[in-house]
């Protein structure tokens, strides 16, 4: 059989659980958690934390805290280069609305390349900003708004 099989991001198997998801959100709250008190606050077992809390350092998201005292071993969230969040959640996000999408729905992308002399990119970068942030800057009326992903990406190409 030669099907094609899909290979879910690491997004997709974090939220896989439910009690991952919770785990995280505990972590964020307190900077770090243990399986103990990651049970008390979520009333499950600590065993099941302490499993889900192994399986998220697995996935890269978590990492134990290095030299705790004794046996307590604290979780927190791995740092990840934001670039790289944004990105897997632009894939999701797009694939899902790709997924859903209907006829009427409009998909408004483009790239170009550009020659840019020196400290253009800087100054391209902070136009592009200042037109964004117009759109972040203003509220619509309560009941029109629609969250939309903007996605602006530059970077020089290097010849290889």
């Amino acid at each position: 059989m030669n099907a094609e099989r899909s290979t879910p991001n690491r997004r997709d198997v974090v939220r896989a659980h439910p009690l991952r998801e919770a785990l995280l959100t505990l972590i964020d709250r307190d900077g770090t958690t243990t399986s103990t008190i990651a049970a008390r606050e979520l009333g499950e077992s600590t065993g099941s934390c302490s499993f889900h809390l192994r399986r998220l350092e697995a996935l890269g998201v978590i990492e134990p805290v290095r030299g705790a005292a004794g046996r307590v071993k604290p979780w927190r969230r791995v740092v990840a280069e934001q670039a790289t969040l944004n990105r897997e959640l632009e894939d999701t996000a797009y694939a899902s609305w790709l997924a859903a999408k209907t006829s009427g729905d409009e998909d408004f992308a483009f790239s170009e390349v550009v020659m840019l002399a020196d400290g253009d990119l800087a100054e391209l970068r902070a136009r592009l900003h200042r037109v964004l942030r117009d759109f972040v800057d203003s509220e619509p009326a309560a009941d029109s708004g629609t969250p939309t992903a903007v996605i602006i990406r530059a970077f020089p190409l290097r010849e290889e």
